[in-house]
């Protein structure tokens, strides 16, 4: 098979496209690194990144939210010997969020406009994750030191090897935020009463 001529590409196109490409290899290795400090390293390092199309409020918010987890992963333990049953545990904990919050759509679930959550909210998504299995779930509304947004509504349950689902929701809008399986708290809890 014959290829034809390609024009030259410039040596400065290379040198720039070389460049480039090592810089964001090297962005994305830091930011790897630097976001995932491991739950054993109480000094680990965390990186808040805002938007430049933010306006200030909104970088104020998200940098609180983004300080409001640092603190969250340093003031905890470990995660405890892993169980096969937390991962079944925790896509019930989601399933039971999903059906509080939003509603079922052609494929995929729809979440109301967003708003502010109530005692209500709190009390219906408590009954979602009793009725899931859920008991003893802590769910309450988020307070400034909370690692959630204003208006959110935070959740924690026990998983069966001891871990912890321990994260927020809002109403309606994004709707339940992922959450990944975590330590428990120094104390020994999922989340402060």
């Amino acid at each position: 098979m014959l290829v034809p001529d390609q024009p030259p590409v410039s040596r400065r196109r290379k040198i720039i496209g070389l460049a480039t490409t090592a810089l964001v290899l090297t962005g994305a290795g830091v930011l790897a690194w630097t976001e995932n400090p491991s739950a054993t390293e109480r000094n680990g390092v965390y990186t808040c990144v805002t938007d430049g199309s933010q306006t200030e409020e909104e970088k104020a918010t998200t940098l609180g939210l983004c300080y409001g987890e640092a603190m969250d992963k340093i003031n905890r333990k470990p995660l405890p010997s892993p169980a096969s049953n937390d991962l079944a545990a925790a896509s019930r904990v989601w399933r039971a969020l999903l059906d509080a919050i939003c509603t079922p759509g052609v494929g995929d679930f729809i979440c109301r406009a967003p708003r502010p959550a109530t005692e209500a909210d709190v009390d219906m998504v408590r009954q979602e994750l009793h009725d899931q299995g859920f008991p003893d779930a802590l769910v309450r509304l988020a307070r400034p030191n909370d690692p959630a947004p204003p208006g959110a509504i935070m959740y924690a349950v026990t998983l069966p090897s001891g871990a912890c689902i321990a994260t927020y929701a809002e109403m309606g809008g994004e709707g339940p935020h992922s959450a990944g399986i975590s330590g428990p708290l120094l104390d020994g809890r999922c989340l402060t009463p």
